[in-house]
C-alpha cells in the first residue's frame, strides 16, 4: 500500500506539473497575440461599417499636451474617447506639442505635470499612454534634450497610477543616431517600462530591418509599433509616391515582423480614410470612403491571419 501510494503521489505530481507547464504555455501564447489597433485623430471612423467590421481592439489619438487646460474638456479629444468608449475599442493617448506658435516649444515639468494630470482626471478611463509622440525627430525640440523627454514620461507615470504608459514613441533611421538617443533617453528613466514605442517608417518602405534591431539592442521588454503603415503619398523623406497595390506590399510586410521579431506586441496602422489636401497619405480607406488592399490586410492580422 505504502508503494501504491508512492507510486499515485508521484503521478498526482507529473499531471500538476504537466498542468502548470500547460497554462504557462498558453499564458506566454496569450501574451504573445498581436494587438492590432488603428491611429487616427478622428472620430468618424467610428461609426463606419467597415470599422465596426474590422473590429479594431484599441485606438491612438495624438493631443496637444496641454488640451485639458486650454480648450473645452468636452470638445473633439472628449467626442474621441467617448466614440472608442462606445465601440468597445480601448484608447491609446499620446501628447504631442501644442499647435499654433507654440507647437516649437517644450513644456516645463511643472507645466506638463500640471496639463497630464488635468487631463488624466478629466478623462479616467483612459489608461494607455506615451508621454510624448516622436521626441527624437530631427523637427522637434525635444530632439536636442532627452533628458527632458525622459522627464515627461517619469511624470506621467508618477501622476497615472495604474497606467499603461509606453517609453520612446520614437521615430529615426538607425542610420540618424536612433540608438544613440534612446540610449541617452533610457538613462534618465526612473522605472523600467511596460513597453517601448516605435515608428520604424523607412524599415517598413524599404523592407528592411536596421530600425528595429537598433532599438531592440538598447531597450528591453514588449515593443509596440503605435504608428505604422505603408506609406502611398508623404513629403520631407526619401522615397517616391506610390500606388496603393504597392503600399500594401509594404502592408504586408509589417505583418510579417511579428514572427521574425518576437518583442513587437502591437501594431497601430495610421491613418484611416485619406485626405485629398494633406500632404501625407497612408489610409485603409480612399477619399470616398472605399477599402484599400491594405484594408484587407489589417482586417486579416486582426483575426491572426498573418
Amino acid at each position: 500500500m505504502l508503494h501504491a501510494h508512492h507510486s499515485i503521489a508521484k503521478l498526482t505530481c507529473t499531471a500538476a506539473l504537466a498542468i502548470v507547464v500547460s497554462l504557462a504555455a498558453g499564458a506566454h501564447a496569450a501574451e504573445a497575440r498581436l494587438l492590432v489597433g488603428i491611429a487616427d485623430n478622428g472620430a468618424r471612423m467610428f461609426t463606419s461599417p467597415l470599422f465596426k467590421r474590422a473590429h479594431f481592439n484599441s485606438a491612438r489619438d495624438q493631443v496637444p499636451w496641454n488640451v485639458a487646460i486650454t480648450r473645452d474638456k468636452t470638445g473633439a479629444v472628449g467626442i474621441w474617447i467617448d466614440s472608442a468608449i462606445l465601440d468597445h475599442v480601448t484608447p491609446m493617448i499620446s501628447f504631442t506639442a501644442a499647435p499654433g506658435k507654440a507647437s516649437g516649444r517644450a513644456p516645463k515639468l511643472a507645466q506638463y505635470r500640471r496639463a497630464v494630470r488635468a487631463f488624466t482626471d478629466t478623462f479616467p478611463v483612459v489608461k494607455v499612454y506615451s508621454a510624448w509622440n516622436e521626441p527624437d525627430f530631427i523637427y522637434n525640440v525635444l530632439a536636442r534634450h532627452p533628458k527632458l523627454a525622459a522627464g515627461y514620461y517619469n511624470t506621467l507615470v508618477s501622476v497615472c497610477h495604474g497606467c499603461t504608459v509606453v517609453a520612446g514613441d520614437v521615430y529615426r533611421p538607425a542610420t540618424d543616431g536612433l540608438a544613440r538617443w534612446v540610449k541617452r533617453y533610457a538613462r534618465y528613466l526612473k522605472s523600467a517600462p511596460k513597453a517601448w514605442a516605435l515608428h520604424p517608417y523607412d524599415d517598413v518602405r524599404g523592407h528592411t530591418t536596421a530600425a528595429i534591431r537598433a532599438f531592440e539592442r538598447v531597450t528591453r521588454g514588449p515593443i509596440w509599433l503605435d504608428e505604422i503603415a505603408g506609406v502611398e503619398r508623404r513629403q520631407k523623406w526619401p522615397f517616391s509616391n506610390q500606388s496603393p497595390a504597392r503600399a500594401n506590399r509594404d502592408e504586408r510586410f509589417l505583418f510579417s515582423l511579428p514572427t521574425r521579431f518576437g518583442r513587437i506586441r502591437r501594431i497601430y496602422h495610421y491613418q484611416w480614410q485619406a485626405d485629398a489636401a494633406a500632404t501625407w497619405d497612408s489610409a485603409l480607406l480612399n477619399q470616398g470612403g472605399k477599402p484599400r488592399p491594405a484594408y484587407w490586410t489589417v482586417f486579416d492580422a486582426i483575426r491572426g491571419r498573418r
